[in-house]
C-alpha cells in the first residue's frame, strides 16, 4: 500500500504529464478529501488559475457528497429504513439523522460490500479541465428530467443565498440545493451552467460532469 508521500508524488507526475487521475471513494474520509483538495489545487496552479481553486474544489466536494449520499440512500432502501414512496422531506430528514459522523465509515463499508462506489475523474486537456463524479446507480427518466429542471432553475441565481431565500430549509435540499451550489460556484468564475451536466445510462451509472474552459 502506498504511503501518502508517494501518492502525492504520483498525483504531481500525473498532472505534469496530463494523465487522467481517478479517486474511488465509499465515504468521504478526511484523507480522501485532502487528496482531492491537493489535486484540484495543483491543477489550478498548473493552469495559472489559483483563484478558481475554492469554487472548483467546493463544486467537486458537493458532487462527491451527493453521489455518496445517493449510494447510502440505496442501502437504506435495501434495509427498509427508507421507502421509495417516502416524501422527499422525510427522506432528507432520515438521511441527516442516520448518516451522522459515526455512521459514515459504517455505511462506507456497507457500500464497498455492495460495490456501490463513487469515482472522481480529472482529465487535463490543453484548453479545458474535465471533472466527472460517477456512481454506479442509474436514474430513471423522471429523476433525470427533474434534475435538469433544477439545474436550469439554478442558473437564474447568482448565489446560493438567493436560491435559499426562495427555497428555504427544509425544502431546499429536496429542491436541489446541492445542484444550485454547483451552478452558482461555476457562475462565480464566469463558467456557464451549460458546462455542467448530469447523465445516466439508465442501467448502472450516473455521471455528473463539469467542463472548466481555459480560454
Amino acid at each position: 500500500m502506498m504511503d501518502d508521500r508517494h501518492i502525492y508524488t504520483e498525483i504531481d507526475k500525473a498532472i505534469e504529464n496530463k494523465c487522467d487521475i481517478v479517486f474511488i471513494s465509499y465515504s468521504m474520509l478526511d484523507e480522501t478529501d485532502e487528496k482531492i483538495r491537493y489535486t484540484v489545487q495543483r491543477i489550478m496552479e498548473k493552469y495559472d488559475r489559483e483563484d478558481w481553486f475554492t469554487p472548483v474544489f467546493s463544486a467537486v466536494k458537493e458532487l462527491t457528497a451527493n453521489a455518496l449520499k445517493a449510494n447510502a440512500k440505496k442501502i437504506l432502501i435495501d434495509e427498509g429504513i427508507i421507502k421509495e414512496t417516502d416524501p422527499i422531506l422525510e427522506v432528507v430528514k432520515k438521511l441527516r439523522t442516520i448518516l451522522n459522523e459515526r455512521a459514515v465509515l459504517e455505511y462506507g463499508i456497507k457500500k464497498k460490500k455492495k460495490a456501490l462506489s463513487t469515482r472522481i475523474y480529472f482529465r487535463l486537456q490543453p484548453d479545458r479541465i474535465i471533472i466527472k463524479v460517477i456512481n454506479n446507480l442509474p436514474l430513471d427518466d423522471f429523476e433525470l428530467k427533474r434534475i435538469h429542471e433544477r439545474v436550469k432553475l439554478s442558473s437564474k441565481y447568482d448565489s446560493i443565498a438567493e436560491f435559499f431565500m426562495d427555497y428555504p430549509d427544509p425544502a431546499a435540499e429536496g429542491m436541489g440545493l446541492g445542484l444550485c451550489m454547483v451552478v452558482t460556484l461555476l457562475k462565480s468564475i464566469n463558467i456557464d451552467y451549460s458546462n455542467f451536466s448530469i447523465t445516466t445510462d439508465g442501467i448502472g451509472k450516473t455521471c455528473a460532469e463539469m467542463t472548466i474552459p481555459l480560454n
